[in-house]
C-alpha cells in the first residue's frame, strides 16, 4: 500500500564556527536551540535534518548533544572539501548553496533519505538563529508545484547592476519548495552558485535572477525573525 506524504522536511542550515560575522560561538549556540524549540512548536512530528556548514569540525562539541534532541539527523560538511574551502574563505553565499545542493543530491541517492522522502509532501529550507511568530501558518505554503517565497524585495545595488544582472532579492532565510520540484531547485542551484561567481552577487539575488516565476508564490509575510550574521541585528519577515 503506498504511504500519503503528510510529512514536512525541514533542512535547518547551520553554520555554528563561522569564518565570518559577529555573532560568535556562545551566541550561535543558544540561539540554534531557541530556533529548533520554535520548530517543534510548529512542526512537532515532522522531519528536522540539522546540516552544518562550519569549517571545522563540531561533532564532539557539547551543543550537538542539545541539537539531537530536537531533530532527525545531523549532518555535518566539515569533511566537504568543496564546502570547506568555500567557508573557511568566509564565500558565505557560495557555501551555503552548495551546501543545499548537496544536501538535494543526498535526498535523491542516499537510501535512508530517499526512504523518508516517501512521506514528504513539503521541503523547507530554514536558517539556524531564525524563530517562527505566533502568526506562523504552515498551510500558507501548501501549494503543489510551487516555490514559496516572501514577496521580492528591490535590489539595493547601484543602478547598472540592478539593469544588468537583478533588480531583486529574495530573502532565503526561510522559503519552501514541492518536492515535485526538487530536480528544478537542483538545476536552479547549479545556475545560482554560478551566477554568484560570475557577478559577485549574493545567494539571494542569485535567488530570484533563476527561480523560475512561473514556480512562484511569494508572501507578503512568511512570520519569522532571525540575526543577521554580518551586523548582529534582529530583522523581522
Amino acid at each position: 500500500m503506498s504511504v500519503i506524504p503528510n510529512k514536512n522536511l525541514i533542512i535547518l542550515t547551520s553554520a555554528l564556527k563561522a569564518s565570518v560575522g559577529v555573532v560568535g560561538f556562545e551566541d550561535r549556540c543558544k540561539q540554534t536551540i531557541e530556533t529548533l524549540q520554535s520548530l517543534r512548536k510548529h512542526f512537532p512530528n515532522d522531519i528536522i535534518l540539522f546540516t552544518d556548514g562550519s569549517p571545522v569540525p563540531i561533532e564532539h562539541e557539547p551543543i550537538m548533544q542539545e541539537v539531537a534532541k530536537y531533530v532527525n539527523a545531523i549532518i555535518g560538511w566539515s569533511g566537504d572539501v568543496d564546502i570547506q574551502q568555500l567557508a573557511s574563505t568566509g564565500r558565505k553565499s557560495e557555501a551555503e548553496t552548495m551546501m543545499l545542493f548537496k544536501m538535494m543530491v543526498a535526498l535523491k541517492q542516499n537510501p535512508e533519505l530517499m526512504k523518508m522522502m516517501h512521506e514528504v509532501k513539503r521541503i523547507w529550507k530554514y536558517s539556524s538563529r531564525t524563530t517562527l511568530d505566533d502568526n506562523f501558518n504552515i498551510k500558507d505554503h501548501d501549494h503543489f508545484g510551487k516555490y514559496l517565497f516572501k514577496k521580492r524585495i528591490p535590489s539595493w545595488m547601484p543602478k547598472e547592476r540592478r539593469d544588468t544582472i537583478t533588480d531583486s532579492l529574495l530573502i532565503t532565510r526561510m522559503y519552501s519548495l514541492c518536492p515535485s520540484l526538487l530536480d528544478n531547485y537542483l538545476m536552479t542551484l547549479r545556475n545560482i552558485f554560478e551566477d554568484i561567481i560570475k557577478y559577485q552577487i549574493d545567494t539571494e539575488h542569485s535567488h530570484f535572477k533563476n527561480i523560475d516565476k512561473k514556480h512562484l508564490i511569494e508572501l507578503d509575510n512568511i512570520h519569522c525573525q532571525g540575526i543577521v550574521a554580518g551586523s548582529g541585528e534582529l530583522e523581522r519577515y
